[in-house]
């Protein structure tokens, strides 16, 4: 056959390309959670402290403020004015503020180190400085610098743990603040149960400024038998006040009236003559033993903005007897009724003449001295009950819990009802002409009537006699001593100071496949260390795990393997973090990565991790050609294979196949080479061949060149 005009025809071939292809991507947003969902790791609380919280201090609050401090803390002297104790009262201190500078003070920075630190009340008291300086509350500053001298030579410590027990992360307290006279008297409380001996140092106290009046020569002791404690923590959290246990020494002006007594004696007919009775002063030593006002956080709805607790004033009991300070003020002793016995408030003293016949001619005129002691002994106690109480914000909010039935009034309407009042005789001298004689036993009798006598008509007129100075030292001194620490009889104040939201990052995986009906299946999983917290199997496009409540600062492994029937090879990976605004907080590339939870913020957060997995896509065009448009039989020519790769991904192990037609032959060997890739084989086949076969790894934009060179047929029937 002669030269033939050539029609270039199509090859067959065929080409197949694989690789491998998967996208992570962790999403927070990509579930809209609802409200109720967005609490999901959120956990309420509030803070709430049994304290004063004072308004002002008036004049006789700081008169009884300086020495209750002086009591607790002995060998102080403080002496602060009305306009230092306001300063002080009007303050507050930021608790997140407070711990944070103490940290630094003390070159601690883990907050849990701060507050079990052993610390002084003037390192104390120098970060609050610092830190009401930092917010320009100049006047309490200089207060507190005025109590800075008197503290600096106590050397014992306490742990602020004792006092504040926060059971919340201390981010979510930056809202949070302490009044500062609060703070000061919590800490001293908590100062003496720690470091001062079971027996307190009496302190007189100044009856002309307290101006009390019916009573003198006051003194006070008081012993911390526990400290308060201030809580911010969830439902279920228990706070309460200090218990207090008070001494308090006192003379009463108004004695018992002799004049009364001495018509009593006459009046029983006895035939005494020039009778006269003396009394000294009265003197009293009463006891309050003072139970902590205790609540327990009930509900708190941050929603709402409210806080309900169970509450109760603490029991009260009040004594007049006598009872060894070493017993009373043991912190580890329960004090009952049965400590004490009765304690002697007056001696009076009888003189009277009296004819008796001593068996003599003539009936003898005996000159009588007969010392009586006034001995008492009372009990008087009120058991407030249980209130529900709710307080709803702006906070810091102040509540008082008051037991209508227990009040300074009624104890002391308690206490002189069960007012056993007792007269006994002393030693009775008797002489008969100047000259003493033993006491004839006919004596006796007059002696005994005289004693009952001045105790029926004591127990009449102790009663309207003592009342006015009780109520004086129980209202007046006790229960405004108390009312300083948070604490009255039949009362308890207690503070919201602020209500919290703790909220830890909520985590889950979820998988997204593209194109979206792709058959593959995976497994997912969330794991923390060892352990499997979440996981999914087997699932496809939208499929997510469950979610888990992260622990701040935790790392958590997030992964996927290959479900049923699908290997990884044909995807991509890539992966990225998002929280609910859709805002992206980590990302990268392939199947398995690390998320560190965030610490503890007050607003919801919830953290979506989506693996994407896409199908490889790589857009392969083959060319050939061998530059000219006809062929001669019998003669050669190159043909050119051209595989090229327009993205976007790899491939790799991409077949090409390519058998020559009928009538052309290989002259000899085809060669490839690879820019931007990799031929399996540089050559391959020989002379007479009829196939070129072999494999390309491309990359995106990378292009494989083979060259063919053939030889035409000269026999027409070989086409």
């Amino acid at each position: 056959m002669g030269e033939m005009m050539g029609i270039k025809r199509l090859w067959s071939r065929s080409l197949s390309c694989m690789s491998g292809l998967l996208l992570v991507v962790v999403m927070l947003a990509s579930v809209i959670p609802s409200r109720a969902q967005a609490q999901a790791g959120c956990a309420s609380g509030a803070c709430v402290s049994a304290g004063p919280r004072l308004v002002s201090v008036d004049t006789t609050q700081a008169a009884l403020l300086n020495p209750l401090l002086q009591s607790i803390l002995p060998g102080t002297s403080i002496n602060l004015s009305v306009l230092d104790w306001n300063a002080l009262t009007t303050a507050n201190i930021n608790l997140n503020a407070l711990i944070t500078q103490l940290g630094t003070n003390l070159s601690l920075s883990d907050p849990s180190q701060v507050l079990n630190a052993n610390i002084t009340l003037a390192q104390l008291q120098a970060a609050m400085v610092q830190v009401l300086q930092a917010d320009g509350k100049t006047a309490a500053v200089n207060a507190l610098n005025l109590i800075t001298p008197t503290i600096g030579g106590l050397t014992g410590t306490i742990k602020l743990a004792d006092l504040l027990q926060i059971a919340l992360p201390q981010g979510s307290l930056a809202n949070i603040n302490l009044d500062v006279l609060d703070l000061i008297t919590g800490s001293a409380q908590l100062y003496n149960f720690k470091n001062v001996v079971t027996t307190p140092t009496p302190l007189a106290i100044n009856t002309a400024a307290l101006g009390l009046t019916g009573v003198a020569n006051v003194q006070l002791w008081l012993q911390v038998v526990e400290p308060p404690v201030y809580v911010c923590g969830p439902a279920g959290s228990s706070f309460h006040s200090s218990a207090i246990r008070i001494k308090l020494n006192l003379d009463v002006l108004q004695g018992f009236d002799t004049g009364q007594l001495l018509s009593a004696i006459n009046g029983l007919g006895l035939g005494l003559a020039n009778a006269t009775l003396t009394a000294d002063v009265l003197k009293l030593q009463v006891y309050a033993d003072v139970a902590r006002a205790e609540g327990t956080l009930a509900t708190v709805n941050y929603v709402g903005n409210a806080v309900t607790f169970q509450a109760r004033p603490g029991l009260v009991g009040v004594y007049i007897g006598s009872v060894p300070d070493s017993l009373f003020f043991n912190r580890t002793h329960v004090v009952s009724s049965s400590d004490f016995t009765p304690l002697v408030i007056n001696n009076l003293d009888l003189k009277f003449n009296v004819s008796l016949n001593l068996g003599l001619p003539l009936p003898s005129v005996l000159a009588v001295h007969v010392p009586l002691s006034v001995s008492a002994l009372a009990v008087g106690t009120g058991a407030p009950s249980l209130q529900t109480l709710t307080v709803n914000g702006p906070f810091p909010k102040t509540i008082t819990a008051t037991a209508g039935t227990v009040s300074a009034g009624t104890l002391v309407t308690d206490l002189l009802n069960h007012l056993n009042l007792s007269v006994g005789s002393g030693t009775i001298d008797v002489t008969v002409l100047g000259l003493p004689i033993a006491v004839p036993a006919a004596l006796l009798p007059i002696v005994n009537s005289i004693v009952g006598v001045v105790q029926t008509t004591l127990q009449a007129a102790v009663v309207p006699l003592l009342t006015p100075v009780l109520n004086t030292v129980l209202g007046g001194v006790v229960d405004n001593l108390l009312g300083l620490l948070g604490i009255r009889i039949g009362q308890a104040v207690f503070t919201v100071e602020g209500i919290i939201q703790a909220c830890s990052a909520v985590l889950a995986l979820t998988k997204e496949l593209l194109p979206a009906g792709n058959p593959g299946l995976f497994n997912l999983s969330i794991s923390q260390g060892a352990t499997v917290v979440t996981s999914a199997a087997n699932i496809g496009n939208g499929g997510i795990t469950g979610t888990v409540v992260t622990t701040p600062g935790a790392v958590y492994a997030l992964a996927e393997t290959a479900g049923n029937g699908t290997t990884l090879a044909p995807y991509v990976t890539t992966w990225s973090c998002k929280d609910q605004n859709n805002t992206v907080v980590s990302s990268g590339s392939g199947t398995s990565f690390n998320y560190t939870a965030p610490p503890v913020g007050t607003s919801p957060l919830t953290v979506t991790c989506r693996i994407t997995n896409r199908a490889l896509q790589a857009d392969l065009q083959i060319s050939k050609s061998d530059g000219s448009g006809t062929y001669t039989p019998g003669g050669n020519a190159t043909y050119v294979i051209t595989v090229s790769n327009a993205g976007p991904d790899a491939v790799t192990g991409a077949t090409v196949n390519d058998s020559l037609p009928n009538g052309m032959s290989l002259s000899g060997p085809w060669t490839c080479s690879a820019t931007a890739g990799a031929c399996s084989a540089a050559s391959g086949g020989s002379a007479g061949g009829k196939t070129v076969t072999l494999n390309v790894d491309l990359t995106a934009g990378g292009q494989a060149t083979i060259s063919v060179p053939v030889t035409f047929s000269t026999n027409p029937a070989a086409y």
